[in-house]
């Protein structure tokens, strides 16, 4: 078991790697599921706004639009001054400012005429808000063609219930995505961080100066040291991908551990441990140093973590990027994970997708295999 402990050997010299990139992952996770897993259901609800409003009008379609806009909002009357309304946007006292001009009756419900409005720029709140404005003047100018006076619109609009919306559970998970998603979502930037580096300084070593040619001289056969070599990668991965696994059920508990999709969350995270063991060798038998290596676990760790949907949502890739992210291994694993984190109950659609792109990912693995063997198989004639 010469070469086996060797492998081991070199394991426990890069262990502070191995220390250095979990602690990074589980930071990245804590940080990323702070920032993130409150979000929810916050695209499905009514949001409050802080709108500041001008009234040069003064009369009850006026009131009627401010009381409008009020239910769902919060009101802050500011003053008719161009400093004054800039200054109050700029701290974010308001994120958008409604100024209501003289003769609103006439001007906006009866004739064509439009608010002056200021929005702080790249928020939401110009196009909800303005949806809200849109909807107020629509409906009073349906009761003013119906002979409403101007005080009977605002109380009109005033009684004017508000449709309620019913939020269905379909997922299975109350729309909220539960915390262990994010720590899946991260875990392909450890496993391919971690064994590419590891596996690649173990190969390195193997390869460096004259040991290459001792071992062939060695009474050890070369299909031997092939095994052990192997074996000792397989108990190096699988250790780093118990690790993950007993951290998330440690720190998650029953919420992950209970979980419909538990199995399919560890087969498709061990379809990753052996894509990332498929890439380690392949980056191993082509590296000539070690800053080459490290230069290029960045470059495809990195790469495919930003690419594939790991630091960035897949939802918010453009199409080019995720035609091409497809090309990867990693983008699929993620596909895997968006769809567990949507599906609280795995339908049998939703199973067929799931062994699709955990199917996909051993193609990778077994793909990239066959490209090492090649590679082998030219440098040793």
């Amino acid at each position: 078991m010469t070469v086996f402990k060797a492998y081991m050997k070199i394991t426990k010299k890069n262990i502070w790697l191995i220390v250095m990139y979990l602690a990074i992952f589980y930071g990245l996770t804590i940080m990323f599921q702070q920032f993130t897993a409150t979000d929810g259901l916050s695209d499905y609800r009514a949001e409050s706004v802080p709108v500041g409003i001008v009234d040069r009008d003064g009369g009850a379609a006026a009131e009627g639009l401010i009381d409008y806009l009020g239910r769902s909002n919060r009101i802050v009357l500011v003053e008719d001054d161009t400093e004054s309304l800039q200054e109050h946007l700029f701290y974010r006292d308001v994120e958008y400012i409604v100024r209501i001009p003289e003769n609103f009756m006439e001007r906006c419900i009866l004739g064509s005429g439009t608010l002056d409005v200021t929005a702080v720029p790249d928020t939401y709140a110009g196009y909800y808000i303005g949806q809200q404005i849109s909807s107020y003047i629509n409906f009073a100018s349906v009761y003013a063609a119906a002979g409403f006076t101007e005080k009977e619109i605002a109380k009109a609009m005033e009684t004017r219930e508000e449709a309620e919306v019913v939020l269905h559970d379909f997922s299975g998970n109350g729309g909220d995505a539960p915390g262990y998603t994010y720590y899946f979502r991260y875990l392909p930037f450890l496993l391919l961080s971690v064994i590419c580096y590891v596996l690649g300084y173990i190969l390195l070593a193997f390869h460096r100066g004259k040991l290459r040619d001792r071992m062939r001289a060695s009474a050890v056969s070369a299909h031997r040291q092939n095994l052990e070599g192997m074996a000792a990668a397989g108990v190096i991965s699988l250790a780093l991908w118990a690790v993950c696994i007993l951290t998330s059920a440690l720190i998650y508990g029953k919420s992950f551990l209970e979980s419909p999709g538990l199995y399919y969350y560890l087969l498709n995270s061990f379809a990753l441990l052996v894509v990332s063991l498929a890439v380690a060798w392949l980056i191993g038998m082509v590296v000539k140093d070690s800053n080459a290596l490290s230069g290029i676990v960045n470059v495809v760790g990195l790469g495919m973590c930003f690419l594939c949907g790991v630091f960035v949502e897949q939802d918010l890739l453009g199409s080019a990027v995720r035609r091409a992210a497809q090309f990867f291994p990693v983008y699929w694993y993620e596909y895997v994970n968006n769809l567990l984190t949507e599906s609280g109950k795995v339908l049998e659609n939703v199973r067929a997708e799931i062994f699709r792109g955990i199917g996909i990912q051993f193609l990778f693995a077994a793909a990239l295999v066959c490209v090492t063997m090649v590679i082998v198989k030219r440098k040793a004639v």
